[in-house]
C-alpha cells in the first residue's frame, strides 16, 4: 500500500475548469458610472447655539439615514452631507413640524436644502424685520 495519496486530478487544468468572472470592459465602466445618480444632498442647519459640536449634529440627523459629511461654521450654521435625497427631505420635513421639530440643545433649528437657502432665509429675514 503506498503511503502518498492518490491525484484525483491528473493534470493542474482540471483543477481550474470552471469560467472565471470577465472583467467588463472601460467602456462598460463609464457606461455604468454615468447611469448613477450622483445622490448625496446638502442640507444647511441654521441657528445652532454656540455649544453645538459635530457629534450633536450627527445624533440629530443620523436618525434619517447615513450621513456622509458633516460640518459647522463659526457663525452658527451647520452642513449635512445626506447619502440620499429622500433622507434630506425627511430632515426637512421633520424640521417643519410645528409641534416638534427638530431641537439641539433646546433650540428649535432651521433645516433648508442647502442650494436654495439664500432666497428662503432672505424671506424669514425679511418677515423676522432683519433683512
Amino acid at each position: 500500500m503506498s503511503r502518498k495519496r492518490e491525484k484525483l486530478y491528473h493534470s493542474g487544468q482540471a483543477l481550474h475548469s470552471t469560467a472565471k468572472r470577465r472583467r467588463p470592459s472601460l467602456p462598460e465602466l463609464a457606461e455604468s458610472a454615468s447611469t448613477k445618480p450622483s445622490s448625496s444632498v446638502d442640507v444647511l442647519v441654521i441657528d445652532l447655539s454656540p455649544e453645538c459640536f459635530i457629534l450633536d449634529l450627527k445624533s440629530r440627523f443620523e436618525v434619517y439615514s447615513c450621513i456622509s459629511r458633516i460640518r459647522i461654521d463659526h457663525d452658527g450654521v451647520g452642513y449635512v452631507t445626506f447619502r440620499f435625497k429622500d433622507s434630506a427631505d425627511a430632515a426637512i420635513t421633520a424640521s417643519l413640524d410645528p409641534s416638534f421639530g427638530i431641537t439641539i440643545d433646546s433650540k428649535k433649528i432651521q433645516v433648508l436644502l442647502a442650494k436654495d437657502w439664500n432666497s428662503e432665509v432672505w424671506i424669514g429675514l425679511k418677515e423676522n424685520g432683519l433683512g
